[in-house]
């Protein structure tokens, strides 16, 4: 546990009482982790999962997507469509792509959902969201790279479901360049808030830092207060960050 990820943690639980909360930011040019509390703990991935979607669509098709998908893929990211996602899952056989992405990416504690309908419910934890973005950033072919990286740098302030999407990470690291991947899900047992993504702090150090910051907030709390939470944690990396 760093000192800054435990300040982060109070500032979250400090704005929403009884959160739990995960959180692994890595300096990727050395390895070296930022900020680091719980990272080893799952967490419900909610639409961050929309990543291995990608990934195992792109993956099936040799790294060269037809237009049809790469329109899909970018769209499911930069506005978190989940009807996409309900496509691109069935079509990929549901948990299935969970297995092989777990395999193919060497991921240590990503579990594919109890109830194969719901994605959203696979479980992960943050440093292996950080190993998703290393894997993007390192591991397949640079379009296949570029259009990830590209569709989540564009992401849209209000999702596709009407949600604002900007809370932790892009309203956070003001002066920063993002490509952010966000999730969230309302169960009956919890909410579900997190933000990941990579962060440049500046031109000359392209995206950088991973950052990872998944949440279990109480049932019923509003998505304002829990992506506000999640900022007031995240605004603790800025000084960090650059």
């Amino acid at each position: 546990m760093t000192a800054i990820a435990q300040q982060m943690q109070t500032a979250i639980q400090a704005a929403s009482p009884g959160t739990s909360v995960g959180i692994d930011v890595v300096d990727t040019t050395t390895g070296a982790a930022i900020a680091s509390l719980n990272a080893d703990e799952q967490f419900y991935t909610a639409s961050v999962v929309k990543l291995l979607i990608a990934l195992d669509a792109l993956k099936t098709q040799n790294w060269q997507p037809d237009p049809d998908t790469m329109t899909q893929i970018t769209r499911m990211l930069a506005t978190s469509d989940d009807d996409i996602a309900d496509e691109m899952w069935d079509n990929g056989g549901n948990n299935a792509i969970i297995d092989r992405m777990v395999a193919a990416i060497g991921l240590s504690a990503t579990t594919a959902p109890d109830d194969t309908a719901q994605w959203g419910e696979t479980l992960t934890t943050p440093r292996d969201v950080v190993s998703v973005f290393h894997y993007i950033t390192t591991a397949i072919p640079a379009p296949a790279r570029d259009l990830i990286v590209g569709a989540l740098h564009n992401a849209s302030e209000t999702a596709a479901d009407g949600t604002d999407q900007y809370f932790g990470i892009p309203d956070a690291l003001t002066g920063a360049t993002w490509a952010v991947k966000q999730g969230w899900m309302d169960l009956d047992s919890s909410t579900t808030l997190d933000t990941t993504g990579l962060v440049s702090p500046s031109p000359d150090q392209p995206y950088r830092y991973a950052v990872a910051v998944l949440s279990t907030q109480p049932a019923g709390t509003s998505w304002s207060v829990a992506g506000a939470a999640l900022t007031a944690g995240v605004t603790l990396l800025h000084a960090t960050l650059k």
